[in-house]
């Protein structure tokens, strides 16, 4: 077996009892040199032992202050907000989990992956085995001491016969989970997955007690308990006494949606919420000028894009009919006029430079209106008027259909932009209607990206589409340890999504939220709004 190793030489990477150790040490004014001599006496280089000083120096000048209430404002809200984990489908779930609930692993700022509800992470040489050392004295929020049947009922309910997961694709390649003891489970796959331990990371896969059938409210091992939860309307956690890690450091957080981000954008600067989400582009100026005011931004491989139904018989099923909405699409004024240069271009396919294997020799798709309309003629719909479903998902994602049907009419192609609220939209749109607009986060791994959302069996494949070829390399490159190999296997799979998968994907996005300069513990995880969704654990109020 090869024991979980992470190289980082951060404060929050020290075991529990060496980091009070060197807190205490810190806090009777030993120097840098006693705590270095410390740390490397118990096997830490010279230049880990130096950072964790650093760190333990910096924590203290930053020290969390406890107290206050904290309002965070999120958009995509609706009658389908759940605290069931594994029906999470957006930011304002994620945010909610993740102040409900905990992981096995937690997601750091550089995607790399660290132990949480367990201790120890194993794998054998082959990353067919993975083995979790679970923490003890845990508690969930109605006393229930966590133990390893809680991980095999959370972890069962992903991959069981008839699952509803929104994320069942990420762990299709477990076979099995085992109980090992009451505190060590085992995870036996059919085919290797390094990546096994990041995407337990990820939004869905929180920790809920064995059993657990009802979810009108969470009883997770978060920081909060939720005191308050009306879907479509707002979230209310108090502090759970017995949280067994730092964090939770508020008297209330609250956590509702603004769908409007007129709205939205008012209440910030008014002082009713404490930070929202998607500041639009333009606003930006506006928010760093004000006083009291910042902006909390992320670079990202998040977008958005348009998917047409291509199952559908009809036009959102002629290829000649989404191939034309690639060449409308204007990706260079999205990202500089719209976006104001917080994004890349994009090339319809989700795996841009943020992510590790992105392909870049992949040549990129431009505005072609000549070409456009050569495949339209070939559609046979003539003067007909296509709908396209939009709302205001995240900044972009109605100005991307706006300006394909600006280009389009130039060319006699018209389009029939039909804006719709963000309210319910995930809902009563999403996955339903023959063409729409979406809105996609960044995920860990481009394999995860890609496994969540074009496999042909995922729940979130919202173009419909399914290859064989696709579908078999984004499981067989999971083993590949040969770079080049490796390399040349995601340049197909990306080749194969911008040739076959019928989306159009215009730009890439980074996460520009908007943030009180009272408010701290920011987090900065690329992976979602409000700092990847890991903030609610580590925010604090400096006024409070």
């Amino acid at each position: 077996m090869s024991e979980f190793k992470n190289n980082d030489p951060r404060l929050a990477n020290l075991p529990y009892a060496e980091r009070q150790i060197v807190d205490e040490m810190h806090r009777r004014g030993a120097s840098r040199r006693d705590v270095i001599g410390y740390m490397m006496a118990a096997g830490a280089t010279f230049a880990a032992s130096g950072a964790i000083f650093d760190g333990v120096a910096h924590a203290a000048a930053h020290m969390p202050k406890r107290g206050g209430k904290l309002i965070m404002a999120g958009d995509q809200h609706g009658p389908n907000d759940t605290l069931d984990p594994q029906l999470f489908t957006s930011a304002v779930d994620y945010f909610r989990g993740r102040m409900f609930y905990g992981s096995l692993t937690r997601l750091t700022d550089s995607l790399g992956y660290e132990p949480e509800l367990a201790e120890e992470i194993l794998s054998n040489d082959t990353a067919t085995e993975w083995t979790f050392k679970l923490r003890r004295g845990i508690e969930f929020h109605n006393g229930k001491t966590f133990n390893a049947d809680d991980v095999m009922y959370t972890m069962n309910r992903h991959s069981m016969e008839g699952s509803i997961s929104n994320a069942s694709s990420l762990v299709s390649m477990v076979d099995r989970w085992e109980k090992v003891n009451d505190y060590e489970v085992r995870a036996i796959l059919s085919s290797p997955n390094a990546d096994l331990p990041i995407a337990l990371g990820t939004f869905h896969f929180k920790i809920i007690a064995d059993g657990t059938t009802d979810f009108s409210t969470a009883n997770g091992t978060g920081p909060y308990r939720a005191a308050e939860f009306k879907p479509g309307v707002r979230a209310v956690g108090r502090p759970f006494e017995n949280f067994w890690s730092e964090g939770g450091y508020l008297d209330e957080l609250e956590h509702y949606g603004i769908g409007d981000p007129v709205s939205r954008l008012n209440a910030f600067m008014a002082g009713d919420v404490d930070a929202m989400v998607n500041l639009p582009p333009k606003a930006i100026p506006q928010v760093e000028a004000a006083a009291g005011r910042d902006v909390w931004s992320l670079k990202s491989g998040a977008y958005v894009n348009i998917a047409p139904h291509i199952k559908l018989a009809g036009p959102s099923g002629n290829e000649h009919v989404w191939k034309a909405m690639q060449h409308l699409q204007d990706r260079e004024r999205l990202v500089k006029g719209v976006l104001k240069g917080q994004g890349s271009l994009g090339n319809d396919q989700p795996i841009n430079a943020a992510y590790f294997d992105h392909f870049a020799d992949l040549p990129q798709r431009e505005l072609d209106p000549d070409k456009a309309k050569w495949h339209w003629n070939q559609s046979g719909l003539g003067s007909t008027s296509l709908e396209i479903v939009a709302a205001e998902v995240a900044p972009g994602a109605v100005e991307q259909c706006t300006f394909m049907a600006r280009e389009a009419r130039k060319v006699g192609i018209n389009f029939d932009v039909k804006k719709v609220t963000t309210d319910g939209y995930w809902g009563a749109v999403w996955l339903k209607a023959p063409i729409c607009v979406a809105s996609w986060n960044m995920r860990p791994t481009a394999n995860i990206m890609m496994t969540l959302a074009f496999a042909g069996s995922a729940a979130w494949n919202e173009t419909r589409w399914n290859n064989e070829h696709f579908n078999q390399t984004l499981v067989d490159v999971r083993g590949v340890t040969d770079p080049t190999k490796r390399a040349q296997m995601y340049a197909d799979l990306q080749t194969m999504i911008h040739e076959e998968n019928g989306m159009s994907l215009p730009a890439h996005r980074n996460y520009v939220d908007a943030v009180g300069s009272h408010v701290k513990g920011l987090t900065h995880v690329p992976l979602n709004n409000f700092g990847g969704a890991e903030s609610p654990v580590t925010l604090w109020r400096d006024d409070a």
